[in-house]
């Protein structure tokens, strides 16, 4: 199930093109999967891999719908999908792969209470 978060795009995310800077982009997701998975997650986590595939530019001015959800879960880690759409087209898709661990020994620990397709 996807989670929508609702965030506004600011006058200083554009750069001299005028889109939103990629470097923005990243940061915009990881406010939010941390927005959509706060109430959901708990414990010590940490990011191990992110993946984003531009298929088009966002631009200032126009609403952005953002979404997250945990599209898979192993052992250890989580996979959270991300979508950034504007004008009804996805214009960013990315993965990340959550790590969960153990607070005294910093090694990954089983990650527990999650399911695909989650919350």
């Amino acid at each position: 199930m996807k989670i929508h978060v609702p965030l506004e795009l600011r006058w200083s995310d554009q750069d001299a093109n005028p889109h939103v800077n990629n470097a923005t982009i990243v940061t915009l997701l990881e406010e939010v999967r941390v927005r959509a998975l706060k109430d959901i997650t708990d414990g010590l986590r940490v990011v191990r891999t992110l993946e984003v595939r531009y298929d088009g530019e966002l631009t200032y001015g126009q609403p952005v719908d953002r979404y997250a959800w945990i599209s898979k879960v192993g052992n250890t880690s989580y996979e959270v999908s991300h979508e950034l759409v504007q004008n009804q087209e996805v214009k960013v898709f990315a993965t990340t792969i959550i790590v969960a661990l153990d607070p005294d020994t910093r090694r990954p620990t089983p990650v527990k209470g999650l399911t695909d397709g989650l919350p």
